[in-house]
């Protein structure tokens, strides 16, 4: 699933390519999609500019010159691809914007169908955004506020860390990375773990994300940016997907995989001990 930096590879790059751009029609949209919009949303968009686009978390907000928003989400397979020629027809496709201009477009394509494209109306778009309980973006926060959410809990630090409404924006790669680079244990109860070394996760979880951003993200299966381009960070984990190779940090033991509520998580057993 597409993370934080895959996520604003993404925005940075439709900063890059849409925004300003008049939308002229949706030529077409899934019945699963449909289903997520209101009734008539398409003829509501056509005319309209796109005015920005941010993010928080893995969410993208495709800000419109009316106050509305497209929400998207790009779950596990989720793409948007800005297209300025013909744009090859096939059963993964499920959205196409079109734009005023020489056959400009977006097109929301996913594999899977589980990802999310919605129309939400000004009106309805700061009471809906609230809905969503997301948390402090993880690029966003503050380290004392970071620190205190943690001390709070009384939970496993992985699954707190992945925890939408705690710190939006991780996942499974980057919190096994922030982890092993900060030497916890994916067990430790966090608020067992001194303030200290969660600033040291803090400083750790910036560094990651930024260099990741850097990098474009990561690709493993289908994720790429607005121009298809994959992602580069995968040639940098140091823990994530290593299972079998020697810890970079150690140089002791082998990074081992592990499941940790429910998800695979890899570790060094050296440097994150219990």
């Amino acid at each position: 699933m597409p993370e934080l930096p895959e996520v604003e590879t993404v925005v940075r790059g439709l900063q890059g390519c849409v925004a300003g751009k008049t939308i002229s029609e949706i030529e077409y949209c899934a019945p699963h999609l449909r289903k997520l919009n209101l009734r008539g949303f398409a003829g509501k968009v056509a005319g309209r500019i796109i005015d920005s686009i941010d993010r928080i978390g893995k969410n993208i907000f495709i800000n419109l010159d009316d106050g509305a928003v497209f929400l998207v989400h790009l779950r596990m397979t989720g793409q948007l691809l800005y297209c300025c020629q013909q744009v090859p027809e096939d059963n993964h496709n499920h959205l196409k914007m079109n734009f005023v201009g020489n056959g400009e477009a977006l097109l929301f394509r996913d594999v899977r169908k589980f990802g999310h494209f919605i129309h939400i109306p000004a009106k309805k778009k700061s009471a809906y955004i609230e809905s969503m309980g997301l948390g402090e973006d993880a690029l966003k926060i503050e380290a004392d506020s970071f620190v205190e959410v943690l001390k709070s809990k009384k939970r496993m630090i992985k699954p707190l860390l992945l925890d939408q409404s705690v710190v939006a924006g991780l996942g499974n790669i980057y919190v096994d990375e922030i982890l092993h680079r900060s030497k916890v244990h994916p067990q430790k109860i966090s608020s067992g773990i001194a303030s200290r070394k969660l600033r040291e996760m803090y400083d750790h979880m910036q560094r990651i994300l930024r260099f990741s951003i850097e990098n474009m993200g990561t690709t493993f299966d289908s994720f790429s940016g607005v121009n298809s381009e994959p992602g580069r960070n995968q040639n940098y984990l140091l823990a994530y997907n290593n299972a079998g190779k020697l810890c970079s940090l150690c140089g002791k033991r082998k990074i081992k995989r592990i499941v940790v509520a429910q998800r695979g998580t890899f570790i060094c057993t050296n440097c994150q001990r219990p």
